[in-house]
């Protein structure tokens, strides 16, 4: 079921509805008036005898106590029953806009129709729920090999440089072999990992993005012990006026070339598109959809605390890498992102969708917001914040831990 952010709907915006909603207030409310009218009187009988010296408490000097008391009871119970009736109006509002959105929410899949322009699919081809859907897109037919360039420099960057420099600690795409993931996902993660690697070497080399790349890393549980959950690479670096930042980045190497756009088709679900052919893609699975992990979310609030306790400034991305036929558009798209339906009177439906996950770029895009910061040089990292990632490094048997 689709996500509800609480918006209201014709459903509750007649005046029919408010007058339900009205009369369902008082009709919750008198069991309460009635309490509350009771107790008034019961209030004002204790507070005379109180104040006769026959109170409760026997004494006339523990008069204003047993005043104060009874008053403070009384105004709690009042309070609370006072809530109820429009507690209950909210509830009904709340279903009666739940019920609106559902019946009128068009779905993902017809976002995804409209928004991009998938064509029905004729008699004779593949469709995906009466839609067009190809095996390939059309980047190399397109574009040619040119859109690998970026994709074959970063496979050929040689990080020894970079461990040299001490902008490397880590072994990019190692430690996946317990992560949970199968064969296939094992080999993706760890080509994604060295392309983002090679990348980020090369910008520290030649373009001053000053930063620290750690790889590889083990998760953390709700108590800050490791776990097998993996976190690809921690960027580090710390801006002129001392503040550390750091981006914990989960590296995509995904089927698709500049054709492709990934879009999203439900909670925690994306698809592949062609641009050109307007058209779904099917992955190597055969299947045009995929299910995105949770664990950077989860992850995210595992080192929250660690992170604040260092005042270190963490963001959490997702980040598509270039392959031989260049980088897909991943624009717009969030990742283990929930759909939320609202109110839109100017859509046809009368409903409009948004996804609210963790954000996905490219690397480009992200080598763009590391530049913006204008970082200082890594020597004036603190040695502190180093062994901090260090430390959750998973370094391979027999490896050098720089």
């Amino acid at each position: 079921m689709s996500g509800r952010q609480y918006s209201e709907t014709p459903a509750t915006l007649t005046a029919k509805s408010r007058v339900t909603s009205v009369l369902l207030a008082i009709a919750f409310g008198i069991p309460s008036w009635l309490v509350t009218f009771f107790a008034c009187r019961y209030l004002a009988s204790i507070t005379a005898t109180a104040f006769a010296g026959n109170g409760p408490g026997g004494d006339a000097q523990n008069t204003p106590a047993v005043v104060a008391m009874v008053i403070t009871y009384t105004l709690i119970v009042t309070l609370l029953l006072q809530l109820l009736p429009w507690r209950a109006a909210k509830a009904y509002r709340r279903i009666a806009d739940s019920s609106w959105l559902d019946k009128h929410d068009p779905g993902p899949l017809h976002d995804a129709v409209t928004e991009y322009g998938i064509e029905p699919a004729p008699p004779d081809e593949m469709t995906y729920q009466g839609y067009r859907m190809v095996t390939q897109d059309a980047s190399k037919e397109l574009y040619g090999t040119s859109l690998g360039d970026a994709y074959h420099a970063a496979m050929g960057v040689n990080l020894g440089e970079a461990h040299y420099r001490g902008q490397l600690y880590g072994f990019p795409g190692s430690g996946l072999e317990h992560s949970g993931y199968d064969q296939r996902g094992i080999s993706s993660g760890m080509i994604g990992e060295k392309i983002l690697a090679g990348i980020i070497a090369a910008f520290n080399k030649n373009g001053n993005l000053n930063v620290i790349g750690f790889y590889s890393l083990y998760g953390l549980d709700s108590n800050g012990r490791r776990t097998n959950a993996d976190i690809d690479c921690v960027l580090l670096g710390m801006d002129y006026e001392g503040r550390l930042h750091a981006w914990f980045v989960d590296a995509k190497y995904y089927k698709g070339g500049k054709d492709t756009k990934y879009i999203c088709m439900g909670n925690s679900t994306i698809a592949r598109i062609s641009k050109s052919q307007h058209a779904f893609v099917t992955g190597s699975d055969g299947r045009v959809t995929l299910a995105t992990s949770s664990n950077m979310l989860h992850q995210q609030s595992m080192w929250e605390p660690l992170l604040r306790e260092h005042n270190i400034d963490a963001q959490w991305v997702i980040c598509f890498v270039p392959g031989p036929e260049g980088t897909p558009d991943v624009s717009n798209l969030q990742w283990a992102a929930d759909r939320h339906v609202r109110y839109d009177p100017d859509s046809p439906s009368g409903t409009s969708a948004e996804y609210q996950g963790i954000p996905v770029m490219s690397a480009s895009r992200l080598v763009g917001i590391i530049h913006a910061m204008h970082l200082a040089d890594t020597a004036y990292i603190p040695e502190d914040a180093i062994k901090l990632f260090k430390r959750y490094v998973k370094w391979p048997h027999g490896s050098r831990r720089h």
